[in-house]
């Protein structure tokens, strides 16, 4: 009626990794989000004359770091999935 013990821990184990992912792609689209917000606002300081704030490029640079940080979570679950599809799914 069930798989085996292992094929059910291997399954729950890349459930787990895919909920994980799910998470980090919404961390990416949010990031994305502020990144196109903030670029708006930078090009609307820049026309400024002068340009007096630059917290929206501040804000672009710790948006591309947490990119950074997101992608390479994302590569690793999904390295942790690839091990995982065979013994879960066959």
């Amino acid at each position: 009626m069930f798989p085996p013990d292992e094929v059910l821990i291997a399954r729950g184990k890349y459930t787990t990794l895919s909920k994980e992912r799910r998470e980090q792609l919404d961390r990416v689209r949010s990031v994305c989000t502020t990144l196109i917000t903030n670029a708006q606002a930078t090009l609307r300081d820049c026309e400024a004359k002068p340009p007096k704030d630059p917290s929206h490029l501040e804000t672009m640079v710790k948006c591309l770091e947490n990119l950074q940080s997101a992608r390479e979570r994302i590569t690793t679950l999904c390295l942790g999935m690839q091990e995982l599809e065979e013994e879960a799914w066959g």
